[in-house]
C-alpha cells in the first residue's frame, strides 16, 4: 500500500500543463501569464481547447488512482482511497519534477472527489460554472466551490466512515483556498485576469 501511495504521488506529480506547453509551444509556461502550470494558464498560452485537455488530464491523475485504490485496498484498509487522493493532490501541487512547485490542486481534487463524493463534487462544479459565467474569474469560481463543497458532502450524506470524506473535504478546501492567496489579493485589488474562451495559437 505504501508503494501504491508513492506511485500515486509520482503520477500526481506529472506536470501536465508544463509538458503540454513545452511540447507543443516550445516555451516554459512558468515564464508566462500567471506563471502557474495549471489549466487556466494553459488557456492564456494555448487556447481553450488545451485548457480542457489539461483540465481532464489533471483530473484523471486524481480520479483513476482513487478508483483503483477503492477496488484493490478498501477491504484491507478503509482509509486507503482517501489517502490515495491526498497523495495525488500533494503530487500535483508539490511536483518532484519541477522542484516541488506545481499547480493549485483544483483539477486533481475534482478528480479525487469525483471518485469519493460524486454528487457533492458535481454540485460544486455547478456552482463553479455559475460563478464563472457571471463573473468570468476561474479563481473566484474555484474558491467558491471549495468553500461550499464540504457543506454539500454533509448535506448529501457522502461523509463516509467516521466522517472521513467530510474531514478530507474540509482539509482540501482550506488547502485550495490557501493556494489561491495571490488570486484573492488580485481579486481584492481588481487586477485578477478574467477567463476568456480563446482559440488555439
Amino acid at each position: 500500500m505504501v508503494l501504491y501511495l508513492l506511485l500515486t504521488y509520482i503520477i500526481g506529480s506529472i506536470p501536465t500543463g508544463y509538458l503540454v506547453v513545452k511540447i507543443f509551444k516550445g516555451i516554459d509556461i512558468r515564464t508566462v501569464g500567471s506563471g502557474n502550470i495549471g489549466a487556466t494558464n494553459v488557456n492564456r498560452v494555448m487556447g481553450t481547447k488545451w485548457f480542457v485537455i489539461v483540465l481532464i488530464l489533471d483530473a484523471l491523475k486524481g480520479y483513476l488512482p482513487v478508483i483503483i485504490s477503492n477496488v484493490l485496498f478498501v477491504d484491507k484498509f478503509l482509509y486507503m482511497p482517501a489517502l490515495t487522493g491526498i497523495a495525488a493532490i500533494i503530487g500535483h501541487t508539490f511536483t518532484i519534477f519541477l522542484k516541488f512547485k506545481g499547480g493549485k490542486g483544483v483539477a486533481t481534487s475534482l478528480g479525487v472527489f469525483l471518485a469519493l463524493a460524486p454528487v457533492s463534487i458535481i454540485s460544486s462544479l455547478f456552482i463553479f460554472l455559475i460563478v464563472l459565467y457571471f463573473f468570468r474569474y476561474i479563481s473566484l469560481g474555484s474558491i467558491t466551490a471549495a468553500i461550499l463543497f464540504p457543506a454539500f458532502v454533509f448535506i448529501y450524506g457522502e461523509s463516509g466512515y467516521l466522517n472521513l470524506v467530510l474531514i478530507f473535504s474540509l482539509i482540501s478546501a482550506i488547502f485550495i483556498i490557501y493556494k489561491h492567496k495571490d488570486n484573492i489579493k488580485r481579486l481584492m485589488d481588481g487586477t485578477e485576469n478574467k477567463f476568456d474562451i480563446k482559440k488555439g495559437k
